[in-house]
């Protein structure tokens, strides 16, 4: 999903506050990888979280922008905990929506929240910032910002430190629910302090705030509501704890400085000064969407008093490794480890854990329930996320899977509809299709266990056929598709990518609907998926607009970025029925015909070349042809899918900050990439895996409580034979259930 630019200076302290709006696409373009090696042995005592790099993806220039965060965090975290950066008060914040953009010379702030590889900037919520004698009158970054090298930086998987030029060292590190903070300050600073500015806020403004210092106590509470114009407005509240002390305090609010003890503001632009006891800070810092007293609870289950941050790290870092267990890679160089590991990493950030640690959450509809044997999640970017990420967790991790299901079917039943791309606790309503039905219909065809479809279900085939009151994520045109036998131009726009989108979404359901026995909408989504064939024009050979009248529109532009189109051309809209193999290529003039424009499509990428701007073949930064070179293989020719998913692991992965091919999207590229280290690809929504060839000699992976094993044999590298679970295996695709504990997928090489 590509996201909002905003250009202009950083003098104002949220990026929302910039007064130039445009739609920037966050694409990035391959870049060159050398990614041969010699296989490696395993190394004895090899700990994965030492493999993880937090730092891939946090750069790239333009539409080439990761948009990662090496903030620290736990699996599926609330707290982000980490560094908003800019270019001494200035930057895009398109290149900062993780709040981070590895480019950058200063750093603003320390803020909780951040969202994962995602196009649009939110959160950055609850800033705080160390300094020397800061005066009470300070209003913002731009009164604290310091510069910094990435020399002095560091980071591993449940924590971040940087030495700030004034010689200030900060470590910090997360759980859940909490920020675990310690700033160092040199012995020559004679007035330790700290900001804390609820008014910060990654994009968007501040509805309003309140904060209370306790000095004596050495407590801060309050609150803020984030309003970012992506998915709605949301209070967090926080409740922190100085172990190390607070000597005195003042609070701002609207350009007032209030002065005592205890110190109250509120208000939109409101914060705190604290002038700190000693050269060391401990703070504690735990954060809750219902109150600032669930905020004390959630703190105080995760972050004992007066903890040291090490033991914080620790503990943090085995939450980690344990998430990692079941996997294990064989024939990988140190690059090649920190792009796997971390991939694995960055499939585990999202979605957000917003369910307290009671399992108490506030739902869709702004009251507070409580979960019971399940957590609540939200953040969910599923037009991304359903090709990829689902899949992999309905696989790998479904009892993670579980929960996100069920979410979704709270999300459902509080809010009124199965949302597009939840937020917090509301729909953002960010692209198209049915994105929730595809997912959720993923986790019921391959029998992921723990959640309530039997509520799903009938919620699901309702909003499908656009029965009653949908609130959001409606589906467009309804009457229209099911009596033209297509969505018409004239009455939606985007109207073949919502087509080809909604025919995934249909033939989602159909799977499921015949796992749940529901018999006619098994036969009614069936029908309706392979509408899409009605928006195919024969005469130009692309999917293309067609009005009510039946006429096609006349004009095509195939690599332009046409109404009909959502972020893609005609080029990358062409593949996007890859549940239907069978069908698309006789709608292409069968599979010779087919086989050859896909051929194309790939060469015509490699002479494009990298861009700094969208692609205009096949385009790894964005999602809708993300599966384009998986096809070569239901098209009878898996030497050339091998081919060129081989080159797309080349040439869109590396181990740096410009490490990814665009936004990772809630892990979506990353969840790719996993699944071409097997050699394996989900169509999602189905049973189905396709083959294509495996990137390292082993690769090992939890399946339903044991582990599975993907493995390379012989001296050669041209494929001879495919073994599946001691079985030949010749054909292009292979069923879920082939994926049992004990398994193996072996690939003889001559």
């Amino acid at each position: 999903m590509l996201g909002v630019a905003v250009s202009g200076s950083r003098a104002t302290r949220s990026r929302g506050g910039w007064d130039i709006l445009r739609p920037l696409r966050l694409i990035l373009a391959p870049l060159p990888l050398l990614l041969a090696c010699d296989p490696a042995e395993p190394v004895a005592g090899f700990d994965p979280v030492d493999a993880v790099n937090p730092f891939i993806a946090t750069g790239g220039p333009g539409f080439r922008v990761g948009s990662a965060t090496p903030a620290a965090t736990a699996p599926f975290g609330l707290v982000k905990l980490g560094p908003d950066t800019s270019n001494g008060g200035l930057g895009l914040g398109a290149l900062h929506c993780s709040g981070y953009w590895y480019p950058d010379t200063h750093i603003e702030g320390f803020s909780h929240t951040h969202m994962h590889g995602v196009g649009v900037p939110a959160l950055g919520d609850i800033l705080f910032m160390p300094g020397e004698a800061l005066p009470d009158s300070v209003r913002g970054p731009e009164d604290w910002r310091q510069a910094f090298s990435h020399d002095d930086e560091s980071a591993s998987p449940g924590t971040y430190a940087v030495r700030l030029a004034d010689d200030i060292e900060v470590t910090l590190s997360a759980t859940e629910h909490a920020g675990h903070h310690r700033y160092v300050f040199p012995e020559s600073m004679t007035d330790p302090t700290l900001a804390i500015d609820l008014g910060y806020t990654a994009y968007g403004t501040n509805l309003g705030a309140r904060i209370d210092v306790d000095v004596e106590q050495g407590v801060i509470y309050g609150h803020m509501t984030n309003d970012d114009s992506f998915g709605g407005s949301f209070p967090l509240y926080f409740y922190a704890v100085v172990d190390t002390g607070i000597e005195s305090a003042s609070t701002w609010s609207e350009g007032e400085v209030i002065e005592g003890a205890p110190v109250t503001s509120t208000g939109t632009e409101v914060g705190a000064v604290l002038h700190l006891s000693g050269h060391e800070a401990r703070i504690r810092v735990g954060v809750s969407l219902i109150g600032f007293e669930a905020a004390q609870a959630n703190l105080e289950a995760e972050l004992p008093h007066d903890q040291p941050i090490d033991d914080t790290v620790a503990e943090t870092r085995a939450v980690w490794a344990d998430a990692l267990q079941g996997w294990a890679v064989d024939g990988a160089d140190d690059d090649h480890a920190a792009i796997f590991w971390t991939s694995l990493y960055h499939l585990l950030q999202m979605p957000t854990l917003y369910g307290d640690t009671d399992g108490r959450y506030v739902g869709f509809d702004g009251a507070v329930h409580q979960a019971e044997g399940w957590s609540y999640h939200s953040d969910l970017s599923l037009w991304d996320t359903y090709r990829t990420v689902h899949p992999a967790f309905d696989l790998f991790y479904p009892d993670d899977a579980a929960d996100f299901a069920q979410s979704l079917v709270a999300m459902a039943e509080q809010g009124g509809a199965f949302p597009k791309w939840p937020v917090a606790r509301t729909d953002g309503g960010s692209m198209i299709g049915a994105p929730a039905d595809i997912a959720l219909a993923d986790a019921i065809v391959k029998e992921v266990p723990g959640w309530d479809i039997e509520s799903a279900w009938p919620r699901l085939v309702s909003q499908a056929r656009g029965e009653g009151t949908i609130p959001y994520n409606g589906r467009p045109a309804i009457p229209e598709l099911e009596s033209l036998g297509f969505i018409p131009a004239d009455l939606v726009g985007g109207s073949v990518a919502w087509q080809l989108e909604l025919s995934w979404a249909d033939e989602a359901l159909a799977m499921a609907a015949q796992t749940v026995g529901d018999d006619a909408s098994a036969a009614h989504f069936a029908w309706r998926a392979r509408l899409y064939t009605n928006l195919y024009d024969d005469e130009i050979g692309w999917f293309h607009a067609r009005y009510s009248d039946g006429t096609f529109k006349e004009d095509l532009d195939p690599v332009g970025w046409e109404d009909e189109y959502v972020e893609g051309n005609a080029w990358q809209y062409l593949w996007l029925a890859p549940w239907d193999s069978e069908g698309l290529a006789a709608t292409l003039s069968g599979e010779d015909v087919a086989r050859g424009r896909l051929t194309e499509f790939f060469e015509l990428a490699v002479a494009e070349g990298v861009l700094l701007g969208p692609g205009a073949y096949y385009w790894h930064g964005n999602e809708p042809d993300i599966h384009a070179p998986w096809l070569f293989s239901l098209w009878g020719d898996r030497p050339a899918a091998a081919k060129w998913v081989d080159w797309v692991r080349e040439t869109q992965y590396h181990n740096d900050p410009d490490g990814l091919a665009g936004n990772d999207d809630a892990g979506t590229l990353s969840a790719w990439y996993l699944f071409a280290a097997a050699g394996f690809y989900p169509i999602a929504g189905t049973r189905t895996y396709i083959l294509a060839e495996p990137e390292f000699d082993r690769l090992e992976f939890p399946v339903a409580g044991g582990t599975f094993e993907v493995r390379k044999e012989g001296e050669g590298t041209t494929l001879d034979r495919t073994e599946l679970n001691g079985i030949t295996w010749t054909k292009p695709t292979f069923d879920h259930g082939e994926l049992e504990p004990g398994g193996a997928l072996v690939f003889v090489y001559r």
